[in-house]
């Protein structure tokens, strides 16, 4: 074993931290902001003892009592929490009320054990009368639906402005809600995933057992919401306490440094985004702080990556991991090893790397930065690929971290063209153009026709008839011979 092997850096205690780290992290944050969930939930109709009303003093509610108070004196937000409370008991014991109806000839507002005549009171209140005879359960839900499209609107003044409202509206609305048909189907999923709903009220949504409890958090809502919504939700700083934990710009990162050691996982790292971070940095002259890159590659990556190998002006080294299993890399293990030789090297030879930047959004790396308290690091990771549980780990303990999805977000076109166009010159020049050798196709011309030229004819030739010819490409993309010359010439 070398004298700059992990063996030789680690005491006991944290050879057996990296052993038995698991990447299960813990998903609650105390830092996590609840401000929008607890409006979601008030709207929704979840229970006030989750806001802590009528607890004893030791209850700790999962909502912002303050919003339930905020929003509870808005007419607007009373009545679309009724409507959204009705509306979940109707779905809930639809077939107990309709019993109730059909074969006792009542009315909702004759049923307290099924329908709390607080709801039916505060609409009232509120200027609508709900109740009304000959109406039939299907025809109450199909009423809650249409009298909520025009005051749920109203309530978007309680939803920050960098929340999309449109998602959030559409958590009030069914397709063909107006219709009966359209509530059946709906209490149809109700009834049989009641239990995966927030806090068992109802909203329009596909439950997945996956998600677990959406309104936990501000952290873990808005992301899910988005992606329900086919969108990526990116600004986490506005859902967490401890947004300055998350960077704009690595500019006071490297000011504060005195040698940064760069660690880059090139299997959980955009390529293209991780190139342009390096330009990014020759360009503001950040590199001259740059003490190393290392480059742990993988045979299952993308060829992108030789883009960033042929940088000359960066201190890099590069390593390709072998694989011994298929299935199995060993990318984060050989990161992990080089960089501590590394961190051990340089402080033996009395220049110490006081920075370091982990390009990956694996979670694995954890310990890594747990156990080097003597750096100071800054992850860069895709918002993609990062999980929310090492965000919050990030988060819990002050490490900086910048997602190169937005600090790169508006060029990266620009950037993406200039890989794509280094790459496929490299390809033009080393796969086609290096296989092209003009004096053979002369030769192979000659023998074909039973011809030959001496030494100076052929030169003489290719001088005169081959050499002002030049070749461009169709719109197809294939290759055309521009410029021939013919005697006649």
């Amino acid at each position: 074993m070398s004298d700059f092997s992990i063996g030789n850096l680690l005491d006991e205690d944290k050879r057996a931290s990296l052993q038995t780290f698991s990447g299960n992290l813990p998903l609650d944050s105390p830092r996590s902001k609840k401000n929008v969930v607890s409006r979601v939930a008030y709207l929704i109709g979840v229970d006030a003892r989750h806001f802590g009303l009528d607890q004893g003093e030791n209850m700790n509610p999962q909502f912002y009592r303050s919003v339930y108070d905020e929003m509870n004196a808005d007419k607007e937000a009373r009545i679309v929490r009724s409507l959204c409370r009705l509306r979940t008991k109707l779905q809930r014991n639809f077939k107990a009320i309709c019993t109730e109806m059909n074969s006792d000839v009542k009315n909702i507002d004759s049923m307290p054990d099924l329908i709390p005549p607080d709801i039916l009171q505060s609409l009232e209140e509120d200027g609508i009368q709900f109740v009304r005879p000959r109406r039939k359960t299907e025809d109450y839900v199909v009423d809650v639906h249409n009298y909520l499209l025009p005051h749920v609107p109203n309530c978007q003044k309680f939803i920050p402005a960098w929340v999309k409202w449109a998602y959030i509206r559409n958590l009030f609305f069914i397709n063909k809600g107006n219709t009966v048909d359209g509530n059946k189907e709906a209490a149809k999923l109700y009834y049989e995933y009641r239990d995966l709903f927030p806090y068992q009220s109802y909203i329009n949504w596909s439950p997945d057992m996956r998600d677990g409890n959406i309104l936990r958090d501000d952290a873990k809502f808005l992301p899910i919401l988005y992606e329900r919504n086919r969108d990526k939700f990116y600004d986490m700083s506005k859902v967490t306490d401890a947004g300055d934990a998350a960077i704009d710009d690595p500019s006071e990162f490297f000011t504060n440094a005195q040698r940064v050691l760069i660690a880059i996982d090139c299997e959980n790292a955009d390529p293209c985004k991780v190139i342009g971070i390096m330009k990014e940095l020759e360009r503001r002259n950040m590199a001259g702080k740059i003490a190393k890159v290392i480059l742990v590659d993988d045979t299952h990556t993308s060829s992108q990556w030789r883009a960033l190998r042929r940088n000359e002006n960066l201190p890099l080294e590069y390593y390709m991991t072998d694989r011994v299993k298929d299935d199995k890399s060993a990318v984060d293990v050989a990161l992990t090893i080089k960089f501590y030789r590394e961190i051990a090297q340089s402080k033996a030879e009395g220049c110490p790397i006081d920075s370091a930047i982990i390009v990956s959004s694996d979670c694995d790396f954890w310990p890594l930065i747990e156990l080097t308290p003597e750096v100071k690091f800054l992850v860069m990771l895709e918002y993609d690929n990062c999980s929310q549980s090492y965000y919050q780990r990030l988060q819990n303990n002050d490490v900086q971290f910048l997602y190169i999805d937005e600090y790169f977000g508006a060029g990266n076109l620009e950037m993406k063209t200039e890989i794509v166009l280094q790459e496929t010159i490299r390809e033009i020049e080393e796969g086609y153009l290096s296989k092209i050798n003009v004096f053979s196709m002369i030769n192979h011309a000659l023998t074909k026709l039973e011809l030959k030229m001496n030494e100076t004819e052929t030169a003489n030739f290719f001088e005169k008839y081959i050499t002002p010819m030049s070749i461009t490409f169709a719109k197809n993309g294939s290759a055309v011979l521009q410029n021939k010359t013919t005697l006649k010439d």
